[in-house]
């Protein structure tokens, strides 16, 4: 019984989070560049846990002739033992690309290649698909939060009477180039995190890597969209909501089953 009721909380916590990370991409499905957030399971690390604890318990298991089981959620029931910790989930972030939108303004820049823009903020290097920029008064290129957006010589300074950014990346001031975006990429982009205000951050153990200047390829006067689709994600969220709201009625009769026990059955007959 309290295994049924430690197996219930641990669905609950999963459907959780499955749901909080839904309601994120649901929030940013009109957000430009934005990449979803999704929710895995680190099967590969829990299926060595199992097996680990397969081993140590086959001799126990046998013994009390209660053979090693797996569970419908994936724990491992040996006897009587509680189940082993279930599979973590983690978070992983959507690497497919947004629709491209014309915009028509001169400061907005879809990047069609690989990677993403470099942005230079106090935290230091962050990274974005969204490209709508501006320019502030020092006549700078900035995200809409005044972040500026990096160049492969540093911040991206537009002091001039006309400005266009080329197909490649370079932007050009009165038909002198001036910089070229920094452009970056990363062995696997789907480990990246979310840090709000639409931009990204590479752990530790991930390295950013420039994108080749002949591999950039940019549209001014289009964004990128978000990448999230809003009727799948709607759709997936009320069913992570269904099945919280199932593991919490389990936990609700398991509850009372265990009340009835220690109340009732184990009263002492007159």
């Amino acid at each position: 019984m309290l295994r049924s009721l430690n197996t219930a909380e641990q669905a609950m916590q999963r459907q959780q989070v499955r749901i909080d990370a839904l309601a994120n991409n649901l929030a940013n499905v009109n957000s430009t560049g934005f990449r979803a957030v999704m929710t895995r399971v680190a099967e590969e690390g829990a299926q060595e846990n199992v097996a680990k604890n397969m081993e140590g318990g086959l001799a126990e298991a046998q013994d009390a002739q209660q053979p090693n089981a797996l569970n419908n959620d994936n724990t491992l029931t040996k006897g009587n033992w509680l189940p082993v910790q279930p599979l973590e989930l983690y978070h992983a972030t959507d690497t497919r690309g947004g629709a491209v939108t014309a915009t028509g303004r001169d400061t907005d820049v879809a990047l069609l290649s690989r990677g993403f823009f470099a942005i230079e903020t106090p935290a230091g290097e962050r990274y974005t698909r969204g490209g709508a920029f501006t320019i502030n008064e020092q006549r700078e290129l900035t995200t809409p939060d005044g972040l500026p957006v990096l160049g492969t010589g540093g911040p991206i300074f537009l002091q001039g009477e006309d400005f266009t950014i080329e197909n490649d990346g370079r932007v050009m001031v009165d038909g002198a180039q001036v910089a070229q975006f920094k452009v970056v990429d990363f062995g696997d982009p789907s480990l990246l995190e979310h840090e709000g205000s639409n931009l990204l951050r590479a752990p530790a153990n991930l390295e950013p890597q420039a994108v080749p200047a002949g591999e950039i390829e940019v549209a001014q006067g289009h964004l990128e969209g978000s990448n999230v689709n809003a009727i799948d994600t709607l759709v997936a969220m009320i069913a992570a909501q269904r099945a919280f709201e199932v593991q919490s009625r389990v936990m609700t009769t398991e509850d009372q089953m265990l009340a009835k026990s220690v109340n009732d059955l184990a009263r002492p007959t007159a």
